[in-house]
């Protein structure tokens, strides 16, 4: 048997909104019946993957000389977008009959702009390269970095030396793929795309894997870029990151996985990152999400002083020639202490340490790097994992709803996206009943939405279980969303790592933004971090009176 195949011509329910016999008939939740939006509303019909499959709306303008910011939830289309932008045919609806399908697209098309980006793409006359967000096919080389480099140097804006530099590479270039980390992978993708000779770059979710100095880094680089007249689209989940590098924002919407559709407008970066976030398009007069997501401050500077909690002792710890220096402290019950700090300078080797050395607690930890090993299905994993009854009213209201997990759980493992692996492991860690929780990059592979709604089940279950919790993050946003306090890890990376603090969350980030050397600010609309713009009025007001944390 096949999979079930819904008649989109005939069916009563796409046409009326009534009906419902195939999903009845079928294995609950095996179908579900979405009308998809019209022409007149969405835009016009770009791409559909199958009869039933995937179906995307709409397409942008090119602005040349911006970095064009592309926001959305996973499996929205944005992916879509950018790989139609980099050469891939749309069909218009007709994924049957490719030439007759792009032919229909180009005759409904009404931007002159992307008519004219389209032919020039297809004469060559314009040239554009493609960093995808999956960059697997590297390991695949057995070649040193030094070569892969060597081989795609199409005397770009950059030259080889620059891109080294650039990209941190000097020390990795006699190595192989398969011998680095996913730092170390995305530094060279995005280093392989920058060394192309192109007139418009696309940017698939560059930050994963990277710090906060690194993000901060690449944006630099592709405003340089944009600066000398090229195009840069990037799709980004770091919304702080994505509103500090971007100069115009196009939304994306829908229902994932079933249709998406991009903003008709390109908006201000404030403006976009701010209607996404509130739900709703006014000049468009679109709703794009029943209900707000507005960012909660962390109660400030609450008193621990005198609370039990998780005590760890200093330690010094050698790995090859790396060394690691961290101070005594104590992580409060109830309390979330964030873990900031550049990679290679030890914070997975401190969280590690602590799952092995703390005895007299019991810890659940969540680790940086997932795998797909485990052989059974999503319910499987987690059963093991929490050594929990799942099915349990408490669990699905608490771990299952929260993280999307329910329609998962018949899943395998081995076929989850890196985004549910992410929700999967959350869930495991946090199902479990434990004194204290280490969370390492919990946020990598969700979207805005995804991540936030992390930051509230971390904070309900440490509330609910009176633990403690240790979350190691990148994301500045998520940082300030979820932290009571902070420890810093500064030193030089790969070579030298020790600990400051924990401090309270102001002081601590304070003194870590200065040392990246960019200022942040709360958005009076919807409370999130904002950096400001390099120079800006605020940037230079907040480094006169040293508050690089400036929270209203």
């Amino acid at each position: 048997m096949g999979k079930p195949i819904i008649n989109n011509n005939t069916c009563l329910m796409a046409k009326k909104g009534t009906c419902g016999i195939c999903i009845n008939k079928c294995f609950p939740r095996a179908l579900s019946v979405t009308n998809l939006p019209s022409v007149e509303t969405a835009g016009i019909l770009v791409h559909s993957y199958d009869e039933n499959g995937f179906r995307f709306f709409g397409v942008p303008q090119i602005h040349p000389g911006k970095v064009i910011g592309l926001l959305g939830v996973n499996g929205i289309g944005k992916s879509t977008m950018l790989d139609i932008l980099a050469g891939m045919k749309p069909n218009g609806g007709n994924y049957q009959d490719l030439d007759r399908g792009y032919k229909h697209f180009l005759s409904q098309l009404k931007i002159s702009s992307f008519r004219q980006f389209l032919s020039e793409v297809e004469t060559n006359t314009l040239k554009v390269t493609h960093k995808t967000q999956i960059f697997n096919h590297l390991t695949e080389l057995s070649d040193s970095v030094s070569n892969i480099l060597s081989n795609n140097d199409n005397k770009g804006h950059y030259s080889i030396d620059e891109i080294i530099e650039l990209m941190e590479l000097t020390s990795i270039l006699n190595r192989i793929p398969n011998e680095l980390s996913g730092g170390e992978l995305q530094r060279l993708a995005i280093g392989i795309a920058l060394l192309q000779n192109a007139d418009i770059y696309l940017i698939d979710e560059p930050c994963t894997f990277l710090d906060f100095r690194q993000r901060i880094k690449m944006a630099k680089i592709f405003h340089q870029l944009a600066s000398v007249g090229k195009t840069v689209f990037i799709a980004e989940h770091d919304i702080a990151i994505l509103d500090f590098q971007s100069d115009l924002i196009y939304l994306f919407y829908g229902e994932p996985h079933k249709f998406g559709v991009i903003s008709r407008l390109a908006y201000s970066t404030k403006k976009g990152i701010n209607n996404f976030l509130l739900g709703r398009l006014k000049d468009e007069n679109v709703r794009i999400r029943g209900k707000h997501i507005v960012f909660t401050r962390v109660v400030k500077e609450r008193d621990w002083e005198g609370r039990p909690g998780v005590e760890f002792p200093a330690f010094k710890k050698q790995v090859g020639s790396f060394n690691l220096s961290v101070d005594k402290g104590i992580n409060y019950f109830g309390e979330i202490l964030c873990i900031l700090g550049e990679n290679g300078l030890g914070k997975t080797t401190f969280a590690r340490h602590l799952t092995q050395t703390l005895k007299s607690v019991k810890v659940s930890f969540k680790p940086q790097f997932l795998h797909r090993n485990f052989t059974g299905t999503v319910r499987e994993f987690l059963t093991q994992y929490t050594n929990t009854f799942i099915s349990s009213r408490a669990f699905k209201i608490h771990i299952l709803k929260p993280f999307s997990i329910s329609h998962l759980l018949d899943k395998p493992i081995s076929a989850l996206s890196g985004g549910e692996l992410q929700r999967c492991f959350l869930a495991g860690c946090l199902g479990k009943k434990a004194d204290l929780y280490i969370i390492d990059e919990g946020s990598a592979f969700l979207d805005v939405e995804e991540r936030l709604n992390a930051t509230r089940v971390i904070r309900h279950i440490v509330s609910k279980n009176n633990a403690a919790c240790i979350a190691i993050e990148h994301d500045i946003q998520i940082a300030d969303a979820l932290a009571d306090r902070v420890m810093l890890f500064e030193g030089t990376p790969g070579h030298i790592g020790q600990t400051v603090g924990p401090l309270s969350k102001k002081d601590a980030l304070n003194r870590f933004l200065q040392e990246i050397d960019v200022t942040f600010r709360r958005d009076s609309e919807t409370g999130r971090a904002r950096l400001n713009k390099l120079g800006s009025r605020l940037d230079r007001d907040q480094r006169k009176n040293n508050a690089y944390y400036h929270d209203f």
